[in-house]
């Protein structure tokens, strides 16, 4: 989902003390959390602050601030796909891309007093493209600032030269309430706000899939079915049609009910229905499934860059029955 549909949020974003307690004298920033939507948002108001704008003007389009990964060029030209949808189509990083951030570095700001480069999905870049920009956010121009947003991890030499700042998920209570601000149904806002544990982005994915239902019954199907290798060719009848964004989504809604398993065994309220938790909760304990959870999120983040979804999947079951079975002896 792109930044653009988060905008009407971003007065909960600019609110935020680590926004407006940054130091403006740093040359990198990493931005750094679970919601990379919100990590979005973030960095085009931290951009308009380095820049001296006022937050409403934070998305407006201007020549010195640039946004990476940008759109191919080569996919816009493709026939029969509707304009629209490809301009909100976003593409992972690549060496050109780089080459050409670095062979701009030196230009003199045209209308701001510095030239600010965002990387959206920065964790999506490949070792050689972090490697190229590691000299550049070394030794910038004076003029020139780079924000990384990252929800997995870079390089160390990476992130040992930004400023580090960490987006905590909001309260659920201030997602919901904000979420109820522009969405009808107070029963699905609810359950996003609690399914996304405060990650606006994620509970506006939850909102806009109408088949959330078939996403959560796969999810409990897949987990309920984790007992064994017997069971694997059974798991994978389950996901083995489901495009790239359906699979993103079922893993989101897994790892909150292995959180949720978590705490049913330790004797805590849970997200989602208790009756549907216990169903597949079956063989896990409190620390194999809050391991499984961990998983989980590992492979969503592998779908995010872009790697092969059935075999993320695959890999990823195969891990929860290995720590089921280690609980078991």
């Amino acid at each position: 989902m792109s930044a653009e549909l988060l905008k009407k949020y971003s007065g909960l974003y600019e609110s935020l003390e680590i926004l407006n307690a940054v130091s403006t004298g740093a040359s990198a920033y990493l931005l750094s959390g679970e919601d990379a939507e919100g990590l979005n948002v973030l960095a085009r108001l931290l951009a308009a602050r380095l820049s001296g704008l006022p937050y409403s003007r934070a998305f407006d389009e201007y020549a010195d601030i640039q946004v990476y990964p940008k759109p191919d060029a080569k996919q816009k030209s493709t026939k029969g796909k509707k304009p629209e949808a490809e301009k909100q189509k976003r593409y992972a990083i690549g060496v050109d891309d780089i080459r050409e951030l670095i062979g701009s570095l030196y230009l003199t700001p045209f209308e701001l007093d510095r030239r600010v480069y965002i990387i959206e999905g920065a964790e999506s870049m490949s070792e050689i493209c972090q490697n190229k920009l590691l000299k550049s956010l070394e030794e910038p121009p004076r003029s020139v600032c780079f924000i990384l947003c990252a929800s997995g991890a870079l390089l160390p030499t990476v992130e040992s030269r930004c400023n580090k700042i960490e987006l905590a998920p909001f309260p659920v209570d201030v997602t919901e309430r904000a979420l109820a601000a522009n969405h009808a149904d107070k029963k699905a806002v609810a359950l996003a706000a609690r399914a996304s544990r405060g990650n606006l982005g994620m509970a506006e994915r939850i909102l806009a899939d109408k088949d959330f239902g078939a996403v959560y019954s796969a999810a409990i199907r897949i987990l309920e079915l984790s007992g064994g290798s017997k069971m694997f060719g059974a798991e994978a009848a389950v996901y083995d049609k489901l495009t790239r964004e359906r699979m993103r989504s079922v893993l989101g809604v897994m790892e909150y009910i292995l959180n949720d398993i978590a705490r049913l065994a330790v004797g805590l309220d849970t997200v989602f229905d208790a009756n549907d938790v216990r169903r597949c909760a079956a063989g896990f304990t409190p620390y194999s499934a809050a391991a499984c959870a961990e998983h989980v999120r590992a492979a969503g983040r592998k779908i995010d860059a872009n790697c092969m979804p059935i075999a993320v999947m695959d890999t990823t079951i195969l891990k929860i029955m290995e720590e089921k079975a280690l609980c078991r002896r």
